[in-house]
């Protein structure tokens, strides 16, 4: 896996030799390498830590360090430090590693207190993305990874993904640091809300 890295690493640098004159292309394939690096990265760091390979296992793991949680009775805010990839960046392994912050999100949640079982839950998620000279535009919320987060809910929080058990909704903003916030509350409080803004709207 190491040397593996470091062909990508090289064929990376290579690309960025000549930035000025890279065509759109060698831009893409620039693109495709940095996202492979970071799912190799991400690899190694899971073999290491689950102990697959020979070596110390750190004490801490990288989901412990990139979550946090919030709950009373009401809501449930996991905090995820890190924004939630576009679909296009969802390799295998990637996937993984946010199931695997999803899941110890959770866990921190159900540590401090019993989870709350929604009838019809809503879920509210909020998407921070750093905003630096390579990635300025404009981006689609649709077009996140909403799914893995929704599917990583089900069965814990409401029974299905189906509209009598949930809604959702998607915002985006950007921020110095790359954050997901994913609130989980009953829709009925929703509805509580819309309802007062309609009963004294003008």
């Amino acid at each position: 896996m190491n040397i593996e890295i470091r062909k990508t690493v090289k064929a990376l640098e290579n690309k960025l030799v000549s930035l000025e004159t890279m065509t759109l292309a060698d831009l893409h394939k620039a693109y495709d390498y940095a996202t492979k690096l970071r799912s190799q990265l991400l690899g190694i760091i899971y073999e290491r830590e689950y102990g697959f390979t020979i070596g110390e296992t750190e004490s801490q793991k990288l989901s412990e360090l990139m979550t946090e949680c919030a709950c009373d009775k009401k809501t449930v805010t996991l905090t995820i430090y890190e924004p939630l990839p576009p679909l296009k960046e969802l390799t295998g392994t990637i996937q993984d590693h946010w199931v695997e912050l999803l899941q110890t999100a959770i866990r921190k949640a159900a540590a401090v207190q019993e989870l709350p079982r929604f009838k019809k839950a809503f879920v509210w998620i909020e998407v921070i993305t750093p905003k630096y000279t390579d990635n300025s535009k404009l981006w689609d919320t649709s077009n996140r990874a909403v799914n893995l987060i929704i599917n990583n809910l089900k069965g814990v929080f409401f029974a299905d993904d189906d509209h009598e058990h949930m809604a959702f909704g998607v915002t985006g903003r950007w921020g110095e640091k790359g954050i997901t916030i994913v609130n989980i509350l009953s829709f009925d409080e929703i509805e509580l809300i819309s309802t007062d803004n309609i009963m004294n709207s003008p």
